[in-house]
């Protein structure tokens, strides 16, 4: 998903140093409870990065059956490749 404006957002800081990143942001990182996000400092900017690996996700596919997504910076597989992989695995 893709934040469909580049509109800023505001949002305070708690008397504890912390600060809510607004949903429409979270939905647009796939942020969920205990990913890890880095804060570097650019400038006179701070900038959020998401960390890790992104994880494939279930999504409802078309007659609404799960359809496995995957991050959109990852390979693409065709059938041979998965059916290679799963042989390997059998």
């Amino acid at each position: 998903m893709r934040c469909k404006t580049s509109r800023a957002l505001t949002t305070k800081i708690s008397t504890k140093g912390q600060l809510v990143i607004p949903s429409r942001l979270r939905k647009a990182l796939n942020l969920r409870p205990g990913d890890r996000v880095e804060f570097t400092l650019e400038a006179q900017r701070l900038v959020l990065q998401r960390t890790g690996r992104q994880r494939a996700r279930l999504a409802s596919g078309k007659f609404g059956r799960p359809v496995l997504v995957a991050p959109a910076d990852t390979l693409r597989m065709t059938t041979a490749t998965v059916n290679a992989i799963l042989d390997a695995l059998l």
